[in-house]
């Protein structure tokens, strides 16, 4: 290929986007860029101002000003926000909470596209839900995951014990079919599945069995 391989994986919550993108990062050597890392970052960056997360002129002007980077490894991807490591901190449950409201305001989803246009110049699989239809819709791969809304709901709640033991199975499918809702209904760049997107419905299969297919098809995509 004669330009930096870009790979976009889309889908809902608990789709295995986040798993796959850095198996595949690691599998290709490419950067890895977790999106949703992002839109957390600016959340947090609510959480520690005076600004109020529904105060979208606001939000956006905050979003602007941040400094967002994503480094490291693709299995130890760290972020900062104004240099400063936040990568624990912006996995914690009140952080995920205004995140899901931020990421819904157009000024603050322009500013992040912008940012993610940039760091992907030098080729990576980035992940998220508006990658292969609005970040970066000549990519050379797109991917679009989904699986059973209840196993995404048991797969993100393996996740959040890790931070939260006392997390539910309850409480985080309700939450995940919010975030489904918000996702799929706001004005800016909703979440749906490229045109020329591969959809994968994982449910039920084995996470080395999809990222089997997934490599075949960016080999089969990226031999000319």
């Amino acid at each position: 290929m004669d330009h930096p391989l870009i790979i976009a994986i889309d889908g809902p919550s608990g789709s295995g986007k986040s798993t796959l993108g850095r198996m595949l990062a690691r599998e290709l050597g490419l950067l890895y860029i977790d999106t949703g890392s992002m839109y957390r970052a600016v959340a947090l960056a609510v959480i520690e101002s005076t600004v109020n997360e529904s105060d979208d002129l606001a939000v956006g002007a905050l979003a602007e000003r941040i400094d967002i980077d994503l480094g490291g490894e693709p299995d130890s991807l760290r972020v900062s926000v104004n240099d400063r490591d936040v990568t624990e901190r912006v996995r914690a449950e009140d952080v995920t909470q205004v995140s899901s409201i931020v990421s819904t305001i157009p000024a603050v989803r322009r500013a992040m596209v912008r940012r993610q246009r940039e760091l992907g110049k030098r080729g990576a699989v980035m992940n998220g839900r508006d990658i292969g239809t609005v970040v970066f819709p000549n990519a050379d791969v797109k991917f679009f995951l989904d699986a059973d809304i209840k196993e995404r709901a048991e797969r993100r709640l393996a996740e959040e014990r890790e931070v939260n033991a006392a997390a539910t199975y309850e409480q985080t499918l309700a939450d995940i079919t919010e975030r489904d809702r918000r996702d799929t209904t706001r004005e800016d760049s909703p979440l749906i599945a490229a045109e020329d997107a591969i959809i994968i419905d994982s449910t039920g299969m084995a996470i080395d069995d999809v990222f089997a297919k997934m490599m075949m098809i960016v080999r089969e995509r990226t031999a000319a």
